[in-house]
Order: structure tokens, then C-alpha cells, then sequence
């Protein structure tokens, strides 16, 4: 120990030219890595600009759509933009044989995305590069009836190349968990569901691409409780909708929602958590993302939504309100269905070869390309007589701009327009249609309570630590 303080000070005292020079011949993925070692390291690789702004995860590429029926993600995004082969068909073959697969068909997913952090997807049994083709397999992980379970993935490459899964624990409601209790499958304990929720001491299954297994970490709470396990259990939101509702990796934490009606925030580098008060209860549809300054958190009920953006300066949690908007907005704008961005349809084009020759539907697109700083915006609002909207999704934060992505729908949710919400003047772009191409033939079986939608904006990155194969590009 003493021998590395000793070197790790003699380093330090390196001439800053003298180290610059040494740390231009690193690779870009260690480059990453070196900004760790120390604050000297770090000033000198982010003054002389070291390590290339192309290769981190900087700029939106488009919008991953995860649909429950299709075997691979959907892209939407401008074509003129795309920089990253999206398509996941580089990962080994599942278990069972692709011709097996017929569209409709319901199957055990594993090419499924359930998260995205800056550039990495985590699939149900990879995390995954589409930038670099990259990807680690996850060892299988203990399940127990007790508890369900939702992973988040954790990655920053400017600190470290390296990634983390959390498993986060959730009750089961409390309709369930009584019908647990009528089968036999548990036993109510009165003690047990007046005990603290989340307990003091909260222990999670993480899995670290550094060590590469699934290890069992105990994170300690910090200020007050949210409430106890019998509360917990009352909240009506199934583990589906927790799944909808977003979070969010900022400054190395992680931020989730949790039972009941809180946001957790759990420290990575302290190996503590702390429980946040919702700025809102959760009757309404809610969305936790990041984007431009941090931490953002919407809701939605009818054809109003708020954004609040939390402020943890001086070691406090307040949720500051951004603003307040009309939908209104967004139902103007949905008379231009055929945007700049557009659906990549891998799913069609996989399964082409099976489904029916029907010509796909022709697609009109814009010639000018989508812009954020664009302020032109059509403020006769009132006097367009628009269709009323069955229903809208929220598709995500941009990362870098105050801008919200949503969907408005008037049947189905995959029949959808979707629109860039600029937060700061209140104007809407429509993007383009999300529909993807013959998706009745795909939906098939699958019960309409039982459909699944995420979407995750996709950050593209060149950087990171992939033990298990090589560059596939």
C-alpha cells in the first residue's frame, strides 16, 4: 500500500506536458479509466481535451422501442443521422431456433431491452454496445418469491469504463400477496408488514463488469422512512407500470422509483440511499429521467403535465418546479403525421421472408431534418380543429436539451405520433410516425393488458470494458 501512495504521489509530480504526452498513446476506453486515478489526471486529460468528445456517449442518435411482440428493438430516427447499425442480430443465436419464431408468437425474449445508460443497453441476459458491437452475457441470478425485482443499469465512461446491474427489490401488492398467503406460499406476519419500508438497510444483487459476477452489496439509509411494508403493499401501481415510470443515472447515483410513492436515490461511491418524496402522488402518470441539468421528473394528468427538476444543492432534496404545459400544443402539431424521423422496421425485415407478400407502406419524409434550435412554431393553435387523442406515451428526456419526447396515439399505443416538447418556449415538433410496418401480424396472441412498451433515448458510446469477445464491427 505504502509502495503505490509513493508512486501514485511521484506521478503527480509529473511536469503536466510530460504526463499529456505520456497519456495521448492510451487507448480510449483506458484514457477513460486514467481520469480515476486522480484530480491532476483528470485536470490534464479534460484541459488538453484528451480523450475524444466523438467517442462519448454526447449526442442523441434516435429512440429505442421496445416492443413485448417483436424479437428486436425498434429505432426511431433520422435517417440523414444515423451513425450506429442498430440492429442486434451480431448477438448469439437464442436457445431456441430463429425459425421457430413466427410473429405473434409469445416467447421468453431475450433480446428484450429493460434499461439504456449512456450508450450500454441491458438485455434480459446481456448488457450490450450497439456503437462498438460489444456485449457480456450475465451469469443467471437466485429469484425468490418474496420480492420482485427490476434492473437498472449504471455506466459512466468519463469515469470509469467499467458497468454495473442493480436489482432493485419490490413487494408484491397487496391483492397478490394476500393470495399468496391464501395458497400457503408465504405466511402473514403483522410484525413483518409493520416493519420499515425500504428497511435501514437495503440489500441489493449488483453485478460489476470489473469482477463479473453478481455480488450482494448492503446500502445504508440516510434521513428519514418512507413508510412501512403494509403501505408499501397498498400502492396500486404493478410492477409493469413501476417499469414505465423511468429513472435516471446522474453524478454516480442512481434514482428509481420505489414503494411507496418515492424516489430512491442510491449512492454508488457511499454505498448509502436516501428516500425522495414524489413531487406528486402517483394517481397521475409519472416519468423520472435525466436530461440537461439533472434529475427530471414529469407527470401527466388529463391534458396537463408539470416537469419539476430536483435540487439537491446544500445536501438537500426539493423538487423545483420547471413549468406547467397544454397538450393542446401537442394535439396542433399532430395534423403533420410524416416527419424527418422514421422506424427503422428491423423486425419487418427479419421476418419478411414469413409474412405475407404485402407491400410495406410507403413513408413521406420531410426534406428538412429535425432541429431543436429551430423557433419557428405554429401559434394558431385554437383555431385548429384536431382530432381528440386516445391516449399519449412518454418516450423519455433528450439528455442534453430540456426537451421532452412523447407519443399521441388515438387506438393503439404502436400507432403513434410522436413529438419533441421544448420545455423552455412550449413549442412542439412532430417527429414522424412510429407505427412499425405489418405490426397486426405480430401482436397476435398477446392480450392487451399484458403488452409492454419502453423506450429509451440512445446516447451512442465507444468506450467501455467487454470482457467477453472483440470488436464485431
Amino acid at each position: 500500500m505504502e509502495r503505490r501512495r509513493l508512486q501514485a504521489r511521484q506521478d503527480h509530480d509529473l511536469p503536466d506536458d510530460v504526463l499529456a504526452d505520456a497519456l495521448r498513446g492510451v487507448l480510449p476506453r483506458w484514457l477513460a479509466a486514467s481520469r480515476c486515478v486522480c484530480k491532476a489526471w483528470r485536470r490534464v486529460i479534460d484541459e488538453r481535451r484528451l480523450l475524444r468528445t466523438d467517442l462519448l456517449p454526447l449526442s442523441l442518435a434516435g429512440i429505442f422501442i421496445q416492443f413485448d411482440c417483436h424479437a428486436f428493438p425498434e429505432f426511431f430516427a433520422c435517417p440523414s443521422r444515423a451513425t450506429v447499425n442498430t440492429k442486434l442480430h451480431f448477438l448469439p443465436p437464442p436457445k431456441y431456433p430463429f425459425d421457430e419464431i413466427r410473429p405473434g408468437s409469445r416467447f421468453d425474449n431475450e433480446y428484450f431491452v429493460r434499461d439504456h445508460c449512456h450508450g450500454l443497453l441491458l438485455l434480459r441476459n446481456y448488457v450490450v454496445n450497439p456503437a462498438t458491437r460489444r456485449w457480456d452475457p450475465l451469469p443467471p441470478m437466485r429469484d425468490t418469491y418474496l420480492f420482485l425485482f427490476k434492473e437498472y443499469l449504471a455506466f459512466d465512461p468519463t469515469v470509469s469504463p467499467h458497468y454495473q446491474v442493480f436489482r432493485v427489490p419490490y413487494l408484491h401488492e397487496e391483492s397478490i400477496y394476500k393470495s399468496m398467503v391464501a395458497r400457503g406460499s408465504t405466511q402473514l406476519d403483522p410484525l413483518v408488514e409493520e416493519s420499515e419500508w425500504p428497511p435501514s438497510t437495503c440489500i441489493m444483487d449488483v453485478f460489476s463488469s470489473r469482477s463479473g459476477r453478481w455480488e450482494e452489496r448492503s446500502f445504508a439509509r440516510q434521513g428519514n422512512v418512507a413508510g412501512d411494508i403494509a403501505e408499501a403493499r397498498r400502492n396500486r401501481h404493478c410492477r409493469w407500470e413501476w417499469a414505465k415510470c423511468g429513472s435516471a443515472y446522474w453524478q454516480q447515483a442512481l434514482y428509481v422509483h420505489c414503494q411507496p410513492n418515492v424516489v430512491m436515490r442510491i449512492s454508488l461511491s457511499e454505498d448509502k440511499y436516501r428516500v425522495i418524496e414524489a413531487p406528486i402522488d402517483m394517481n397521475a402518470m409519472t416519468y423520472l429521467g435525466r436530461s440537461k441539468n439533472g434529475v427530471y421528473y414529469a407527470s401527466f394528468i388529463k391534458d396537463v403535465f408539470r416537469v419539476w427538476i430536483l435540487d439537491e444543492s446544500y445536501d438537500q432534496m426539493k423538487w423545483v418546479m420547471k413549468g406547467e404545459y397544454d397538450l393542446k400544443r401537442v394535439r396542433a402539431s399532430d395534423q403533420h403525421v410524416h416527419g424527418p424521423w422514421v422506424l427503422e422496421d428491423i423486425n419487418y425485415e427479419f421476418f419478411r421472408s414469413q409474412l405475407p407478400e404485402v407491400k410495406k407502406e410507403a413513408r413521406v419524409e420531410e426534406e428538412a431534418e429535425w432541429n431543436s434550435d429551430n423557433d419557428d412554431v405554429d401559434d394558431n393553435i385554437d383555431a385548429i380543429q384536431g382530432r381528440r387523442l386516445g391516449g399519449y406515451e412518454v418516450l423519455g428526456f433528450h439528455p442534453f436539451k430540456e426537451i421532452l419526447f412523447l407519443s399521441s396515439f388515438m387506438g393503439e399505443e404502436w400507432d403513434a405520433t410522436v413529438h419533441a416538447y421544448h420545455l423552455n418556449s412550449s413549442r412542439v415538433e412532430c417527429l414522424g410516425n412510429m407505427r412499425p410496418a405489418q405490426y397486426h401480424l405480430y401482436e397476435g396472441t398477446a392480450p392487451c393488458e399484458e403488452r409492454e412498451y419502453k423506450y429509451f433515448p440512445y446516447t451512442p458510446c465507444w468506450i467501455g470494458e467487454f470482457h467477453s469477445n472483440k470488436c464485431n464491427l
